[in-house]
């Protein structure tokens, strides 16, 4: 009996020891992540103040900026959505509370023309106090973002009216879409209203070119975003489901500090791939399956934007690799040739170039270059565009010059992202390629001289991909 015991405890031992050594490999293979950053949001005087200076330089004379922000919106029963500041706004004072109201002006301090700023912000006491916590109320408003004057939000009213009593100003310019309960009560204030223009498409233009606090806060938020891609492709395996993945990016965010994603991710695999904004990230990824990964985190308000597409068992088919290198190719040689002065337009045009040229010689799509172009047939395999500008909206605005053209500018931040689809079904495509289709997505700055990828952290090689998935 004792002989059995003491076979039964050796043999456990043993299972302890195997064990150990188990757990011991894990973890050294899969290190925890660890915060890149203390998270912060900088506000920087000069910055705003230069932004208001160069508004009001930009407007008549005999005219005002209205800016509004967002309200807390009500989801559902009791529940709130996430509060998060009109991008306008926040863009001209870095104030991000609710419901508040700025006036940008042109007035005259000390003998010179400068930029006058005027706030309505919130103020809470008794229950509001207790139930909502502190807001920086009229006062913080003046000492912490240098408002000139400032009131309460429920002195608009009569504050605007006397401004327009006056007869000073004949018309606005104002942000009309954001909040429509303070809008209400712009036109119920009781005065004659000017004319009201809207003011996006001027700030719209300032926010093309971003400042050095801009660039440091992009690229802390494409940092984030890559951490939370690495560590998502080391884990991705098949019989994992859409949302695992995504609950890596979630975590990787709040280890970080960042209050939020830049935008619902995308986790598209097996048939999923082809929709080109599917959220619902519930599907479980097979063998054989590619997932295409759009995900991108918001650090002090600033997007990130990176597209990643693997093969879920961790090895391309040869099918899989070849439309995912067409797309490498691709993305290389459009950032290659990305410089101040390009017209986005005569890369979007290469980009479509290169994946038809490529597409027909392989044998992977048939037909004419000339008709699938001038019929329109490339946008079934080319849906959507090349690249959009990324800053405090993941769409960061991008307009067009005098002729209609986009130019591309220094300092200016794009995502760039060729892709192909190939759907299940098109008999213009190759059976062998039904459902291979591929995204690659990179946040670039345009340079003085050319491009640089700030999401160079982030493998993008195929070799790589598959060695960080083993």
């Amino acid at each position: 009996m004792e002989k059995i015991k003491l076979l039964l405890v050796g043999i456990l031992v043993l299972l302890v020891l195997s064990c150990t050594d188990q757990i011991t490999t894990i973890v050294e293979e899969s290190p925890l992540p660890v915060k890149l950053y203390p998270y912060e949001t900088i506000y920087d005087e000069a910055t705003f103040k230069a932004r208001r200076e160069a508004l009001v330089n930009n407007i008549p004379n005999n005219t005002f900026a209205l800016i509004f922000t967002n309200d807390i919106y009500l989801r559902n029963g009791s529940v709130d959505y996430d509060f998060r500041p009109s991008s306008c706004f926040f863009y001209l004072t870095g104030f991000d509370e609710p419901n508040a109201i700025a006036i940008v002006r042109k007035h005259i301090f000390g003998g010179t023309d400068q930029s006058e700023l005027i706030m309505f912000v919130e103020e809470r006491s008794g229950a509001w106090l207790q139930w909502l916590g502190p807001v920086y109320g009229p006062e913080g408003a003046m000492e912490y973002f240098y408002a000139d004057t400032a009131y309460t939000i429920w002195e608009f009213k009569s504050v605007i009216k006397s401004i327009f009593d006056a007869q000073l100003y004949q018309s606005v310019y104002a942000n009309l879409e954001c909040n429509p309960s303070l809008v209400d009560s712009l036109y119920n204030c009781g005065g004659t209203v000017p004319t009201v223009h809207d003011i996006n498409e001027i700030v719209d233009k300032q926010r093309v070119i971003k400042s050095s606090i801009e660039l440091d806060l992009i690229q802390r938020a494409v940092d984030v975003t890559a951490q939370a891609f690495s560590q998502a492709i080391r884990n991705i395996e098949p019989g994992m489901y859409e949302y695992e993945v995504e609950a890596i990016f979630g975590y990787i965010l709040k280890l970080n500090g960042c209050p939020r994603m830049a935008f619902p991710p995308i986790i598209a695999s097996g048939p999923n791939i082809n929709i080109l904004h599917y959220s619902a990230n519930s599907r479980e990824m097979q063998n054989g399956d590619l997932v295409m990964m759009d995900y991108g985190a918001e650090y002090g308000y600033y997007a990130a934007d990176i597209t990643r597409t693997l093969p879920v068992n961790g090895k391309f088919t040869p099918q899989q690799a070849t439309i995912y290198n067409i797309v490498l190719e691709t993305i290389r040689t459009v950032i290659n040739e990305a410089a101040p002065g390009k017209s986005y337009y005569d890369l979007y045009y290469r980009n479509r170039d290169i994946i038809l040229d490529r597409l027909l010689e392989k044998g992977i799509i048939s037909g004419n270059k000339n008709q699938i172009i001038s019929s329109g047939q490339y946008r079934q395999y080319i849906p959507a565009g090349l690249a959009h500008p990324v800053g405090l909206d993941v769409h960061d605005p991008f307009p067009r010059e005098s002729n209609g053209d986009k130019i591309l500018k220094e300092n200016m931040i794009l995502a760039f992202e060729p892709h192909i689809y190939l759907y299940e079904g098109d008999q213009t495509v190759n059976q062998d390629y039904w459902n291979v289709s591929a995204r690659i997505e990179d946040v670039v700055l345009i340079t003085s001289t050319g491009a640089q990828v700030l999401s160079s952290s982030l493998p993008v090689e195929i070799a790589d991909i598959e060695a960080m998935m083993k």
